[in-house]
């Protein structure tokens, strides 16, 4: 400690508020009361000359407290380095200094994806991704540039009649080419508190998620860039808004304290665990000492849970034959085995009363037929299967439900006749409450114990040509029958990342309606864009690699063109609708651009050639001591590192600021569309 950082040591522990037991100070206690604009805090800063100099401006005669530059000096190395007490009310989530994540000024602007193998089609080998990785923390001073809104380029609406002419985003979805953090920052002015829906399956922090070059993305580096992101998600959501962030276990514990730290503990909704691989295709694991992964995770935050709606529920679809083949082969027993067939004539026999008093008409059934599936599919010459197709209505299982209805039929009956086992009856009465509430309601019973019919029908629901068992998912998600044709949604490939759109689907129906919008910041192939178009929902999709861009446009032209695909047989999807498709403006990315695509040293040596006569060599490279011969010697994944790490990256896009500044080639029309993004809010 030294200088004006031990000033500021000495003056903050005259306030025994803030000074623990051992001596030391207590960070906690200082940014609580820095926070609360504590009076007794401010005037004891105040009353010293250099703390007064530092941390407060004279605008005209009024002493404003800079809690900026306080918190920076709070959070500096340099201060308290050897502070146990900051800790002692609070559990967070610190960098290799001990310096909080969520008190750090600094982003760590970062080009990360999710698959190093991207599949091509089934005759091409697939191939290892290309692009180059990096990493860069940039302080707070350096990054009001960086966040400013950008210039859109490139600006198309596109729908079934093809591209054309965009200068209003009118109600429009929108498909956003660039950095995800600069991206989101640039929607700020026009979204913020709008976005009723996030969902991003994020970049997993997996070792085999990154090539060689990139291992300078360490586990605080993550976290701080997640960090990032979500602070800004936060700004962008509706107050009854609510964020999907599905991960794997690898950080997932990790990410949920972060969010705790920036949504608020009180605002955290679920975890679900989401079953993607049956254990004998899960990867990971089995060569070594741990069980194979094929579980992941989406953690659910609220902006504010006292605002957010009740999500519906979620369910789980499984073919009905399937179904009942799993039993089978489970040796479980499967209850929906008989067919009435025949209902019989209805005699009337007697009345009783419900518990309100209502009337209970019974009626004996006479002449009734009843055989089991086996049967009917062998009289009839037809799959059991067919059975189920044909009779679903007429499929039964017999149950002791507890209920008041059938002990009061029981006793009327048994009153006035000799039940025998095969005797068949029903009942007619209108339930006050439940699913059948006001409507006249037809029920079966069967013997001396009045066993009742339960349909099958009653626990299936129809999806155009085929029967589903609907059941009701809680916070465990069984998806592993929607990955295993995965490949052909969308007719679009993309190893590894890809997710179902069933389990997108029903991500966005839990809590969305028709004109709500979702914002996917990691957008692959396009999944949650897809989805939201064909369920009618607005989305803002946001991608920077060029691969992932042109599936998802690709994917989003198939979706305009009717797939038939994925969700679209639920949606009944026949096609139709449009996006508008832009890019951030990009000034020194596209350098970056270059140096990913270089093949050969020679061409790096021209772009570093080049940057050193430009402006786009950041202020912390003194140039001249980066000799062409030393570069020369590099490998061509170093050279790319060295050159991308020189870039100054408040240069990458093109700032709004700038929009009319004649040394920047703009087009007309991505003009008018920047300037009605932006001011026609």
């Amino acid at each position: 400690m030294f200088g004006e950082f031990e000033n500021v040591y000495d003056v903050l522990k005259n306030d025994d508020r803030l000074v623990a037991s051992d001596g030391t100070l207590m960070k906690n206690r200082i940014y609580e009361l820095s926070s609360k604009l504590d009076e007794t805090f401010l005037q004891l800063l105040l009353d010293n000359e250099v703390t007064k100099n530092m941390f407060f401006k004279n605008v005209n005669g009024i002493f404003v407290f800079d809690s900026q530059k306080f918190n920076w000096v709070i959070d500096s190395k340099e201060f308290l380095p050897d502070s146990y007490s900051e800790y002692k009310k609070d559990i967070m989530l610190v960098d290799y200094n001990n310096n909080s994540i969520s008190k750090r000024d600094n982003v760590v602007l970062s080009f990360p994806y999710k698959d190093c193998i991207l599949e091509m089609d089934s005759t091409e080998e697939t191939e290892k991704r290309k692009e180059v990785f990096f990493n860069e923390t940039l302080m707070k001073k350096e990054i009001d540039t960086l966040l400013s809104p950008k210039i859109f380029a490139n600006v198309k609406r596109i729908s079934k009649d093809g591209e054309e002419t965009a200068i209003d985003i009118q109600n429009d979805n929108l498909i956003i080419k660039g950095n995800n953090l600069l991206s989101m920052y640039s929607l700020v002015a026009r979204y913020k508190g709008k976005i009723k829906c996030m969902y991003w399956d994020i970049l997993y922090n997996r070792e085999k998620d990154y090539v060689p070059y990139n291992d300078s993305f360490k586990h605080t580096s993550w976290l701080t860039m997640m960090k990032n992101r979500l602070d800004v998600s936060k700004t962008l959501l509706r107050k009854d808004g609510v964020i999907f962030l599905q991960c794997d276990d690898t950080e997932m514990h990790y990410l949920k304290v972060l969010c705790d730290e920036i949504y608020g503990r009180d605002n955290y909704v679920n975890t679900i665990s989401v079953k993607m691989k049956d254990a004998a295709g899960a990867s990971g694991g089995g060569e070594d000492k741990r069980f194979k992964k094929n579980i992941e995770y989406i953690l659910i935050y609220a902006k504010q849970y006292d605002e957010m709606d009740k999500f519906n529920n979620v369910y789980k679809y499984t073919e009905i034959y399937e179904l009942v083949k799993w039993y089978r082969e489970n040796k479980i027993s499967w209850k929906y085995g008989s067919v009435l067939l025949e209902e019989g004539e209805k005699e009337y026999l007697t009345s009783t009363v419900d518990g309100d008093g209502n009337e209970i008409k019974i009626y004996k059934r006479n002449g009734y037929v009843t055989k089991s599936i086996k049967q009917v599919a062998k009289e009839e010459g037809i799959s059991e299967r067919d059975v189920y197709y044909k009779y679903y209505k007429r499929i039964f299982r017999t149950e002791m439900p507890q209920s008041s209805i059938r002990p009061r039929v029981m006793e009327k009956v048994k009153s006035l006749v000799d039940v025998g086992k095969d005797d068949f009856y029903s009942i007619d009465y209108t339930p006050k409450t439940g699913k059948y509430k006001g409507v006249v309601y037809e029920q079966f019973y069967k013997g001396e114990n009045f066993n009742l019919y339960a349909w099958l029908e009653e626990v299936l629901e129809k999806q155009g040509e085929y029967l589903y068992k609907k059941d009701i998912q809680g916070t465990f998600w069984d998806f592993v029958g929607q990955t295993k044709n995965l490949t052909k949604e969308g007719q679009v490939q993309l190893a590894n990342g890809k997710k179902p759109e069933k389990l997108v689907g029903a991500i966005l129906d839990c809590c969305m309606k028709p004109g709500d919008i979702v914002l996917d910041a990691y957008l692959g192939s396009g999944t949650t864009a897809a989805v939201a178009h064909k369920k009618g929902y607005t989305y803002i999709g946001l991608e920077q690699l060029n691969k992932h861009i042109e599936l998802a446009k690709t994917r989003l032209s198939n979706v305009i063109n009717g797939d038939k695909s994925g969700i679209s047989s639920d949606e009944n999807w026949n096609g139709g609708g449009s996006y508008i498709y832009c890019e951030l403006a990009d000034n020194s990315q596209t350098y970056i651009d270059k140096i990913y695509k270089a093949n050969t040293i020679e061409e790096l040596v021209d772009i570093f050639n080049f940057l050193k006569e430009s402006e786009f060599i950041s202020y912390r490279v003194d140039i001249n001591k980066m000799k062409d011969d030393d570069f020369i010697q590099l490998s061509i994944d170093d050279a790319k590192k060295v050159l991308i790490s020189i870039i100054d990256k408040n240069t990458l896009y093109i700032n709004y600021s700038d929009i009319d500044n004649e040394d920047y080639v703009i087009d007309d029309n991505d003009k008018a569309f920047t300037k009605n993004f932006y001011e026609g809010v």
